[in-house]
């Protein structure tokens, strides 16, 4: 199959995306794919995620590729480093050598000199992550065509996140009932907090847990172990999706 054809094949695989299993590996699956659009050696996805009073950092997500172990726990803020310029300025950039040219003093790994490309992602408008593209397979730099293609890649992974935040809180009758709850049960409202306020949905639905466990009348103590019960799961979520990752390597 020659590259114009995969890239076709490829991207109609992005647009007809569907979300299935845990969201890690979806995120995974979607980088993945991108790799192979874009004929490159590591794709990388950052999300934006709120830091303890930190404010909002760009944290790498899914990785098609390789990376350092140390790049699972770095953050940036928007402005900050290439991904943090980029999702700042909502400009994509391409960049043939970054150790010639003016991006060099901001990339977080300079001696990693190949050439690289890096697309916003938005969800309903707002900036909400950065993907980042490196190590050409095949040739030495990315051409106009490849930024087009990831630009395009960028919007299309963008949307495949959105549409699967949507539903499965539209799937989870738990997530329907705090929200109802929170008076915000109508689909712009759901929408709009999906996209814009992940952190905002997951306050409100665990104060509607809180409250659904107060209303049935479980103790404070009680409220406590279950509450410990969700941080072990999350654990042994964050465990499994490292295993996953050390056998990728």
């Amino acid at each position: 199959m020659d590259r114009k054809t995969l890239r076709q094949a490829k991207l109609r695989e992005l647009a007809g995306f569907q979300i299935c299993g845990g969201f890690e590996d979806n995120l995974y699956r979607l980088t993945r794919i991108a790799g192979e659009l874009l004929a490159a050696g590591r794709v990388s996805l950052m999300l934006l995620d709120s830091g303890h009073g930190k404010g909002s950092r760009l944290k790498l997500s899914a990785l098609y590729g390789e990376l350092p172990e140390a790049a699972w726990k770095e953050e940036q803020a928007p402005g900050q480093g290439v991904a943090g310029r980029v999702l700042a300025s909502g400009v994509s950039a391409r960049v043939n050598r970054i150790g010639r040219s003016a991006w060099k003093s901001t990339a977080r790994r300079p001696d990693d000199a190949g050439a690289f490309m890096a697309c916003p992602l938005f969800l309903a408008g707002e900036p909400a992550g950065v993907l980042n593209i490196s190590n050409p397979v095949d040739r030495e730099i990315f051409s106009a065509d490849d930024l087009a293609a990831a630009e395009l890649a960028a919007l299309l992974i963008a949307r495949a996140i959105q549409v699967g935040r949507l539903e499965r809180m539209l799937d989870s009758r738990f997530a329907q009932m705090a929200l109802t709850l929170e008076g915000s049960a109508n689909a712009y409202t759901v929408t709009a907090l999906s996209a814009h306020d992940p952190d905002k949905v997951a306050k409100m639905l665990a104060k509607g847990f809180y409250k659904e466990l107060r209303h049935c009348g479980f103790t404070p103590n009680q409220i406590i172990h279950a509450a410990g019960e969700i941080i072990s799961e999350l654990t042994g979520s964050l465990n499994r999706h490292a295993r996953r990752m050390e056998r990728g390597r």
